[in-house]
C-alpha cells in the first residue's frame, strides 16, 4: 500500500480511497483539488502500483494498513472519508466497524457486501474474474465498457490512452484480479450497523444506476443515515475522474459544511 499526501499543511484530515482498475494518478487531480482545503490521504492499495510489486489481498487489509499508517501519525478521527466503488466499501468497513471515525463520508458508488450464498457468490466471482481478463485482452472491449468520448482525455487518441490501461492492467496478478472481486462483494460489517455520528451522502450517476442499484439499496438500509446524491450524467467514476473540478467542488461544498449554509 502507497499512501500519496496533498494539501500537508492543513489541520484537517480526509482519506481517500480509490477504485479500482485504474493507475493512482487517474484520482490525484482531484485528491489534489480536495488538498486545497484539507489534507488529502490518497490511498493506493496493494497491487495498484506495478512498481511496489504487491498483490491486493482484501478491502480488511488495506483498512487495516491505512488506519495503522494514520496512528503511526497521530490521526485518531478523520474530518472527512471519500471512497469509490471498492474504495466506497473499504470506507463504509471502516466506519462500521469502528477502526476509524469520520466527521463526514462520501460514498461514491460503493459496492456492498452479497447476501447470496456462498456458492452463487463463488460464480460470480469467477464472472468477474473472467471479465477482466478478457476486457485487458483488447482495445476495444475496454472502449467498449468505456467510451473514448467520455472517458478519454484526448478523443482523437483514445487508442494510446486505452493501450497505456490495457498495459497497466496486465501487470495485475491472477490473485490481484481475484481478490478485488471477491472481496469488495464479500467483505465483513457487522450485522447490524453501529449508530454512528458520521454524516454519509451515497453518490451515484444517474447514466449508472442500474448496476448500482443492489448496492445502493443495500447501503441506505443498513446505514439508514444515508443521504442519496444523483450525480446526473455520469458513468461508474467518469465524476471523480474526469471532472475533478466539478467534483471537488460539490464534494468540498458537503465536506465543509458549505452545502448547508
Amino acid at each position: 500500500m502507497i499512501i500519496h499526501e496533498f494539501g500537508e499543511e492543513h489541520e484537517r484530515h480526509l482519506l481517500f480511497f480509490q477504485g479500482s482498475c485504474e493507475p493512482w494518478e487517474e484520482f490525484s487531480r482531484a485528491a489534489r483539488l480536495l488538498g486545497e482545503q484539507f489534507h488529502v490521504m490518497q490511498v493506493t492499495p496493494d497491487g495498484h502500483d506495478p512498481a511496489e510489486g504487491t498483490d491486493f489481498i482484501s478491502v480488511e487489509k488495506t483498512v487495516d494498513d491505512a488506519v495503522a499508517w494514520l496512528h503511526d501519525r497521530g490521526i485518531r478521527r478523520l474530518d472527512a472519508v471519500y471512497g469509490l466503488s471498492f474504495g466506497g466499501g473499504m470506507a463504509i468497513h471502516m466506519l462500521a466497524s469502528g477502526k476509524m471515525t469520520a466527521d463526514r463520508a462520501i460514498i461514491d458508488a460503493g459496492t456492498a457486501p452479497y447476501t447470496y450464498p456462498r456458492w452463487i457468490c463463488r460464480l460470480i466471482g469467477v464472472r468477474d474474474y473472467l471479465m477482466l481478463k478478457l476486457a485487458r485482452s483488447s482495445v476495444r472491449l475496454m472502449e467498449l465498457s468505456f467510451p473514448p468520448e467520455r472517458f478519454a482525455r484526448d478523443p482523437e487518441n483514445a487508442r494510446e490512452e486505452y493501450e497505456a490501461i490495457r498495459r497497466y492492467l496486465k501487470t495485475y496478478s491472477d490473485r490481484t484480479i481475484w481478490n478485488i472481486f471477491w472481496s469488495a462483494n464479500n467483505y465483513a460489517v457487522p450485522k447490524t450497523a453501529p449508530a454512528l455520528s458520521t454524516r454519509i451522502q451515497f453518490w451515484v450517476g444517474t447514466d449508472e444506476w442500474g448496476s448500482r442499484f443492489r448496492d445502493l439499496k443495500w447501503a441506505m438500509r443498513y446505514l439508514p443515515q444515508i443521504e442519496l446524491v444523483r450525480i446526473p450524467g455520469m458513468m461508474h467514476g467518469e465524476y471523480v475522474m474526469m471532472h475533478p473540478e466539478a467534483f471537488a467542488r460539490q464534494a468540498l461544498a458537503f465536506f465543509t459544511g458549505a452545502d448547508r449554509r
